[in-house]
Parts: structure tokens; C-alpha cells; sequence
């Protein structure tokens, strides 16, 4: 009687064959998820210590997001200012431009995005693109004139009849628009992703204290030192520099070493 032969199972625990090949493709799918996964929480994680950072009271930037979604256009409280002004888009967006400063959000609010009401603005006389859009539309409101309230991705603009464009306020950059009935979203275009950076840049990060752009970078650093510490092993093995890759896993296990130290007193 012949006897049969059992192929032994391949490493990995999966067996030989089609079958083996199908269990290496799950395995390989399965560790790049993981190491999607992996760098995306770090990503994540980095986000949430920025917002701990900037918003260290998260309500101002609540209610700014409700204010985004509902724009908080109040013509009762510019009334007194709009009965000496006449009825004429031009003199009511020069008066608006010159009542309200403009100045970032890091130095009229201390934050690096709010919205303000329009009672704010009225009361400190500055703000950023939205407090002069709220203004100016609570104006136009006031005298019953039309608009359209427009966001780009660097911009809040009021649009009317007769507006000219400019490269900071054009239609074709906007996603969002506004005339009254609700928010019409749309896809911009125009989207100048070069000048939309050197905007973002110039709004948020530079005029942002000294003390917090260190702690954001330190706090961010460690995140990404201790969740990446894999990748920048690889990354000095495949340098040359395995004594630096293995000091950046020594870093990781030496934070985790001390979490726990610091648990079990």
C-alpha cells in the first residue's frame, strides 16, 4: 500500500501551494494596513496636540464653527451706524474696510481662527476677513441691499451687484456661497494653491507666540519620534547609519520605559 505524503505547512503557519500564496497576499495586505493605520494615528495624534495647544479652551472654536455654518449677520446691531450712511454698495464697503482694522485672529482674538458677532466687532473696531464680512453684510442688511457672502480657501469676501474682481475676490475661487437661503457649495474654479499656503502661512503660523510654536513643535516631535520609530530605523539602516537607527528606537523604548516607571509609583 503506497502511503501519501503531507506537504509540510510553509512559515508563517500558512500552507503550501495556491493557498500559500493567497495567505502571503493577506499577510502583506494586513501589515499594510497596519502601517497605514500606524502613520495616520501619528498624524491624528499630532492634529489633536496642535488643537490642545492653540484652543487649550476648545469652545471659542465650537462656536466658531456654528458661526461658520450659520453666519451671524445682525443688522439691529450696526442700525445707528447705517442711518448716516446712504444706500451705495462702494461708500458702505469703504465705511466697513475703515471702521473695522484689519489684524490676524492671533492678535485681535489670541486665536488662530475666530469668528466673531457682529456686536464683537462693533465693540473692538479690528478683525480679520470675517469680522469685516459680517460687518459689511450687516450693513447691507440694515439697507435692505442684496448680497452674496462667498468663502475661497483663503478668503471671506461679500459679493453685490457690480463688484470688481480682484485676484483676492473672485467668484471663480469660491466654494461656498451665501445670499441669504442657505449655504450653496460648489467646487471653486479656480483653486491657486500657491497663494492659498503663503495665506495660510502668513494668517496662522507666523503672527502665532513664540511659546506656543515651541510647544506644538516639541509635542509634536515626540509624537512622531516615538510612533515613527520603526520607519526611521529603516530609514538609518538603509543610510548606513544603523548605530543612529538603533538610538532612535532607544529614544521610543526610553519614553515607554518611563511611562511605565511613572504608572506603577
Amino acid at each position: 500500500m503506497k502511503r501519501r505524503t503531507v506537504s509540510p505547512p510553509a512559515r508563517n503557519g500558512w500552507p503550501r501551494g495556491r493557498s500559500s500564496a493567497a495567505g502571503r497576499a493577506a499577510l502583506h495586505l494586513a501589515r499594510f494596513c497596519w502601517a497605514v493605520g500606524r502613520h495616520l494615528l501619528v498624524l491624528v495624534l499630532i492634529g489633536i496636540w496642535l488643537g490642545a495647544v492653540v484652543y487649550p479652551d476648545p469652545r471659542p472654536f465650537v462656536q466658531s464653527v456654528s458661526r461658520l455654518h450659520s453666519p451671524p449677520i445682525d443688522a439691529g446691531a450696526v442700525a445707528e451706524l447705517a442711518a448716516d450712511l446712504p444706500a451705495d454698495y462702494k461708500v458702505l464697503e469703504d465705511y466697513a474696510l475703515e471702521y473695522v482694522v484689519y489684524l490676524p485672529a492671533w492678535t485681535a482674538y489670541g486665536l488662530p481662527w475666530y469668528f466673531p458677532s457682529v456686536p464683537e466687532v462693533v465693540e473692538s473696531r479690528a478683525g480679520d476677513c470675517q469680522a469685516r464680512a459680517v460687518f459689511f453684510a450687516s450693513l447691507l442688511q440694515a439697507k435692505e441691499l442684496p448680497y452674496t457672502l462667498r468663502y475661497s480657501f483663503d478668503h471671506v469676501w461679500v459679493d453685490y451687484p457690480g463688484k470688481e474682481v480682484s485676484d483676492l475676490e473672485d467668484p471663480a475661487t469660491s466654494f461656498v456661497a451665501d445670499s441669504g437661503e442657505g449655504w450653496l457649495a460648489r467646487l471653486p474654479e479656480r483653486i491657486p494653491v500657491w497663494s492659498i499656503l503663503k495665506t495660510r502661512v502668513a494668517y496662522h503660523w507666523t503672527p502665532m507666540p513664540v511659546p506656543q510654536k515651541a510647544l506644538f513643535l516639541a509635542g509634536a516631535a515626540v509624537i512622531f519620534l516615538y510612533g515613527e520609530r520603526r520607519l526611521l530605523g529603516r530609514v538609518a539602516r538603509r543610510l548606513g547609519l544603523a548605530d543612529r537607527g538603533c538610538s532612535w528606537q532607544a529614544m521610543g523604548g526610553a519614553i515607554q520605559w518611563g511611562r511605565i516607571r511613572r504608572w506603577s509609583s
